[in-house]
């Protein structure tokens, strides 16, 4: 590069001018190189990004679960029968299955809120004693069917005696030996899936018969075991 020319002043002192050099590369250098804290901001906007888009969906879930309950809580409720529409309907229904089950080998009676199934004591016993007959087993598995099929039926099975004495040694009364018996029939049910805690078990002795005890016919029929159904609407 040719020399500087010469100035020429005042007081003809020659001052040589120095050239200047441009910088280029430093500028351009400071120009473009990032910020020292440029990664750190970045990471913080998606970040930010992330936390709005989890705000927004669960806006809209909260949203639609409120929704959901608004329609639940207008849907109308569906139709219930009135426990006096209804009973009568179930009571029916069970009278047919249980007529079905017995047959001819037992016989039924409405009292009230009740539907009564009666055994004889030929049916289901030997005189004077209290273990249930091997062979009435399909018998009672009917009736067990029926009960299985009504889980909310409650079930009570009561025993009945005549008024003569109790011969043997085995049952002081009557009382003993009607308790014994329906609690073999009850016995028998639990074994065919029936719940203890549905059944409930009473006896009579001679205290409750159907006819006066003055003939051999009479005291026959006195000497049965019933089994209850309740009819009432949460038990129907």
């Amino acid at each position: 590069m040719p020399d500087a020319a010469p100035i020429r002043t005042a007081g003809d002192e020659a001052v040589e001018r120095l050239p200047l050099k441009k910088a280029a590369g430093t500028a351009r250098f400071r120009r473009h190189a990032p910020a020292a804290d440029g990664g750190n901001e970045i990471w913080l906007l998606t970040l930010t990004d992330v936390f709005m888009l989890l705000m927004v969906c669960f806006v809209l879930l909260f949203g639609l679960s409120l929704q959901k309950q608004k329609e639940t809580a207008a849907a109308p409720p569906a139709p219930v029968a009135a426990p006096s529409e209804r009973a009568p309907q179930d009571a029916e229904a069970l009278e047919r299955e249980l007529l079905a089950a017995v047959g001819r080998e037992g016989t039924l009676e409405r009292r009230a809120t009740q539907i009564v199934l009666t055994f004889p004591e030929r049916i289901l016993f030997d005189s004077g004693q209290a273990e249930v007959r091997g062979d009435v087993g399909p018998l009672l598995e009917r009736v067990a069917a029926v009960i299985r099929s009504r889980p909310a039926l409650a079930v009570a099975v009561h025993g009945h005696t005549d008024d003569r004495p109790v011969r043997g040694r085995r049952y002081a009364s009557n009382w003993e030996l009607s308790v014994d018996r329906a609690t073999q029939v009850a016995r028998a049910l639990v074994g065919m899936g029936i719940e203890p805690t549905r059944l409930a078990i009473r006896g009579f002795g001679e205290e409750r018969p159907l006819l006066a005890d003055d003939s051999d016919e009479s005291r026959t029929k006195n000497r049965r075991v019933e089994i209850q159904f309740s009819l009432s609407p949460s038990n129907a």
